[in-house]
C-alpha cells in the first residue's frame, strides 16, 4: 500500500496529522488526545492498514467496533506507563497495555532530552491472545476425583501452607496452568512414593505462585502483577508462610520448579538464624538464575532437610547449563554436607556434572558441523529448542518433566499430543516468533 493510501487511511481511522513534522511517521491519534487531558498520544501511520484490518471499516458493526479500538486507545492519555502496565525488561521505555483483546505497544518520551514531542508513541497494535497470570502468595488445589483433574481456588488466597505438600512454579501461563497443569505431577513424582499417589490427591497440595514475566515477540516484559508486588515483597510473603508453618509444626515437602528456586533462596535468606527443620525441599529443573549451590547452603543453615533426589533435571534441559557443568562440584559439595544417603547422591551429581560437561561440548561441535540426521539427535534438538523457546506446553517441552529420561518423555509426548508431537511443538514454536 502507498503513503496516500496510509494517510487516507489514517484519516478515515480518526488520526490527524502531527503538525509541525511532516517528516515524522507519526500522527496524532485523535483530537481527543492532543494533551489537553492527559498525555498526547500519537500513533505510527504505518500502523493504518493494521488499524483498519482490527477495526474492519466505518460501517455499521464495524464502525461501532473502530470505535471501541479508539475509545482503548485513548486510556493511553492516563495510564501508559502505570501499574496496570507491561514493561519491557530491555527498554525501560518501551511499554505495553492489554485493554479486552487488543495489545497495544508503545514508547513514553519525556519533556525534557528529546527532539521529539512529550508523549505516547504507539509502534504497535494487535489482538491479545494472553492475559494476566495473577498474584503471588499461597493458593489451595485440590484434586476432582469425578473429573481426574486439578483444580486451584483463585479467590481462597492463603498466607501460609496449610497442607503436607507445596509447590513453587518456574514457567507457566498463569495461576491456573501452574496449579492445575504443571506443579501436580512433579509433586506425585517427588512425593508419591511415600504414602501414595492417593494421600496428595485425598489432601491436595498448596501452590505459592511466582509470576513469570511475559515472552512477547522476541521480548520478555515484567507483568503488571510483577511490577505491583516486587521481588523483596513476593520473597517476604512465602518466607513468612514458611515460618508462620513451622510455628505451628505444620511438616511440608516442597516441590520447587525452575526459577521457582531462586524466590525460594531470597525467602530462605529473608529467615536467617530460623529453625526450619520441618520443611524438606527438592529441586526441578533450576535455570541459571538461581544459584543453586548457594541456595542449598542456606537450606542446610536453616535446618531444612533435602530430598533423597535433592535435584532432578531432563538431560535436554539446558536451561540450567552452568548448574548441569561448571557449578556442578560446588553443588554435589553442599549436598555432601547433609551426609547420609546424601554423600552418594552427591558423586552422581558430581560424574553427572563432568558427563554434561562433555555432552554441551559434543552438541556444541555437532551445531557447527549440522551433520546429524538420527531421529535420537533430531528429537534432542527438538527438546532443547523448546526449552529455549519457553514452550508453555508441557506435552513437547522436558523443562515440564525432570523426572523422565529420553524414552519415557517420548513416550509422553506421543500419548499427549494423539502422536503429533512434530506438528504441535513446530505450531508453538511458531506462536512464539509471531509473539503469540
Amino acid at each position: 500500500m502507498d503513503i496516500s493510501n496510509l494517510r487516507r487511511n489514517a484519516k478515515l481511522a480518526g488520526f490527524s496529522r502531527l503538525l509541525g513534522t511532516p517528516s515524522s511517521n507519526f500522527v496524532l491519534l485523535a483530537k481527543e488526545t492532543d494533551g489537553t487531558s492527559g498525555r498526547k498520544v500519537f500513533i505510527d501511520q504505518n500502523l493504518a492498514t493494521k488499524f483498519s484490518e482490527l477495526a474492519g471499516g466505518e460501517k455499521g458493526e464495524a464502525k461501532v467496533n473502530s470505535d471501541r479500538l479508539l475509545r482503548q486507545l485513548y486510556q493511553l492519555r492516563a495510564v501508559a506507563a502505570g501499574g496496570t502496565a507491561f514493561s519491557n525488561m530491555q527498554n525501560a521505555f518501551e511499554h505495553m497495555h492489554i485493554f479486552g483483546d487488543l495489545k497495544v505497544v508503545y514508547k513514553v518520551v519525556q519533556s525534557s532530552g528529546s527532539s521529539e514531542p512529550s508523549g505516547v508513541y504507539v509502534t504497535d497494535i494487535d489482538y491479545a491472545n494472553f492475559r494476566k497470570g495473577g498474584e503471588p502468595g499461597f493458593y489451595p488445589v485440590e484434586y476432582l476425583k469425578g473429573a481426574k483433574s486439578w483444580s486451584t481456588d483463585l479467590d481462597s488466597r492463603q498466607y501460609s501452607v496449610n497442607t503436607k505438600n507445596a509447590a513453587i512454579n518456574g514457567l507457566s501461563k498463569s495461576v491456573e496452568h501452574a496449579g492445575n497443569n504443571i506443579m501436580p505431577s512433579m509433586v506425585e513424582a517427588a512425593y508419591g512414593n511415600r504414602e501414595g499417589v492417593n494421600a496428595i490427591r485425598n489432601e491436595g497440595y498448596t501452590l505459592f505462585y511466582n509470576p513469570q514475566s511475559l515472552r512477547d515477540k522476541g521480548c520478555n516484559w515484567y507483568t503488571p502483577e510483577q511490577k505491583q508486588v516486587n521481588r523483596k515483597h513476593a520473597a517476604g510473603m512465602l518466607g513468612n508462610g514458611i515460618l508462620e508453618a513451622q510455628r505451628r509444626g505444620q511438616v511440608v515437602q516442597w516441590s520447587i520448579h525452575g526459577n521457582g528456586a531462586k524466590l525460594f533462596g531470597e525467602a530462605i535468606e529473608r529467615l536467617k538464624g530460623q529453625n526450619l527443620d520441618k520443611h524438606e525441599v527438592i529441586f526441578l529443573s533450576t535455570p541459571d538464575e538461581a544459584h543453586l549451590g548457594k541456595i542449598l547452603g542456606s537450606v542446610r543453615a536453616a535446618g531444612m532437610k533435602l530430598h533423597e533426589d535433592a535435584l532432578k533435571v531432563h538431560e535436554d534441559d539446558w536451561s540450567g547449563a552452568l548448574n548441569r557443568t561448571i557449578r556442578a562440584g560446588g553443588i554435589a559439595n553442599e549436598v555432601a554436607k547433609f551426609g547420609g544417603e546424601h554423600v552418594t547422591q552427591a558423586e552422581a551429581i558430581r560424574s553427572q556434572g563432568k558427563a554434561s560437561l562433555l555432552a554441551s561440548a559434543g552438541w556444541i561441535k555437532f551445531a557447527a558441523q549440522l551433520g546429524a540426521t538420527s531421529l535420537f539427535k533430531y528429537n534432542t534438538l527438538r527438546n532443547m529448542v523448546a526449552v529455549n523457546a519457553e514452550i508453555t506446553d508441557a506435552a513437547v517441552n522436558p523443562h515440564f518433566h525432570p523426572f523422565k529420561d529420553k524414552h519415557q518423555f517420548a513416550a509422553h509426548a506421543k500419548t499427549a499430543t494423539g502422536g503429533r508431537v512434530n506438528s504441535v511443538f513446530f505450531s508453538e514454536l511458531v506462536k512464539k516468533i509471531r509473539g503469540q
